[in-house]
């Protein structure tokens, strides 16, 4: 039974070791699901011809994770950069192979009016 009981630890080791998350499947997780988000993002956002994501940091890296997404925002002839904080970034406990997190917009939105007005 101990001789069992040792063969198993590796093989729990293992399998274990292959569900964490590292900062970079969560960098492009995040960046892949944002990128095609996008289109709708601009749809709500009519004073905003584009969004680019330029890069990702991820500043928490072990879960939940949390970073920045660098973007630029395009109306006309102006670019304007903009920070857009994402926070949560896990695996999903509800579907398995999934990556979940929350990405703030509405916040990265209201820093490109400001800045676009200069309040």
């Amino acid at each position: 039974m101990r001789r069992l009981f040792i063969l198993l630890i590796p093989v729990l080791l293992g399998l274990t070791a292959c569900n964490n998350l590292t900062a970079d499947k969560a960098k492009e997780a995040v960046m892949r699901g944002e990128q095609d988000r996008i289109p709708l993002l601009i749809q709500q956002i009519t004073i905003v011809e584009d969004i680019t994501i330029d890069s990702m940091r991820i500043t928490v890296d072990s879960e939940p994770m949390e970073g920045y997404l660098y973007t630029t925002w395009k109306n006309g002839k102006s670019e304007t950069p903009i920070i857009v904080p994402v926070l949560n970034i896990r695996s999903s406990e509800e579907h398995k192979g999934y990556i979940e997190w929350e990405s703030d917009w509405e916040s990265a939105t209201k820093a490109y009016v400001m800045n676009l007005f200069k309040f």
